[in-house]
């Protein structure tokens, strides 16, 4: 039986794969990031979550997200994401099959602040997490690709359920 992907455990293991980098205190005189940048930093890619054993969230052409995670791999994650005052969310609805009939669980939104410090760096920080860490571009970052990792198995499992 699926057990929906809190947000928190999905927000924990992002927290967690970030603790890896520098956290620091919000930087002094930074401003909220525009939501074009952050539109364009995120639009047409991957983050993976360390917590799902394989799988993470894709944010795609049209604000469409799609998730897939490794530890429940017969559902799949599809929502919008969005940028308003500096800060990305993705809502996800996840979707399985159990006992021939689709069952469907909304997750609460997840978030990640961005700000922009006096020299053009952008920083984030999750949940009201008190560190700032400082954004990677997706080269640079382990966690990140242009292109959905688990986009077959989303695929299948997206068949399987009959969506």
């Amino acid at each position: 039986m699926f057990k929906a992907i809190p947000v928190m455990s999905i927000a924990a293991a992002i927290v967690v794969v970030a603790s890896f980098a520098q956290a620091d205190p919000k930087p002094q005189n930074a401003k909220r990031a525009d939501n074009q940048a952050v539109a364009n930093f995120y639009g047409g890619t991957a983050r993976e979550w360390s917590s799902c054993n394989g799988g993470g969230v894709y944010f795609g052409a049209g604000w469409e997200a799609i998730a897939f995670c490794g530890k429940d791999p017969k559902s799949v994650g599809i929502g919008k994401w969005s940028v308003k005052k500096g800060v990305i969310c993705h809502e996800l609805v996840w979707y399985w099959k159990d006992n021939g009939e689709i069952k469907s669980k909304k997750n609460d939104a997840d978030c990640i602040a961005h700000i922009v410090d006096t020299e053009g760096t952008m920083w984030r920080r999750w949940n009201d997490d008190a560190d700032w860490w400082r954004v990677q571009d997706v080269k640079s970052d382990k966690n990140a690709s242009k292109r959905f990792k688990h986009q077959s198995k989303f695929n299948r499992a997206k068949k399987k359920i009959g969506l």
